[in-house]
């Protein structure tokens, strides 16, 4: 087997992760490490907003990349979890 040189490596490395970033998109899961005290934080805050833990780091992302303009064209995100949540809550005074 002939070997490689540096820009033939280069370029499969970028290929692998190309297609391993894709592969990852596709699942539509992502996992991270934090620490305890971040955890418990998360923890917390997803109890207070009575809503899973999933849903509010999906929220956090999604509201994050959105102030970064990494979502152009997409809708206000903070606007439709605002009236989400309205609906939400709405729905719940009903019940009672």
């Amino acid at each position: 087997m002939a070997k490689w040189n540096a820009d033939e490596l280069a370029q499969a490395r970028k290929t692998l992760q190309a297609e391993a970033r894709q592969r990852t998109a596709e699942r539509g899961v992502l996992q991270f490490r934090a620490d305890p005290e971040t955890i418990k934080g998360v923890m917390r805050a997803a109890e207070e907003q009575q809503v899973p833990i999933g849903t509010l780091l999906r929220l956090w992302v999604q509201e994050r990349l959105a102030s970064m303009h990494f979502t152009p064209g997409e809708p206000d995100l903070v606007r439709r979890v605002t009236l989400l949540e309205e609906a939400v809550n709405e729905l719940l005074s009903r019940k009672k």
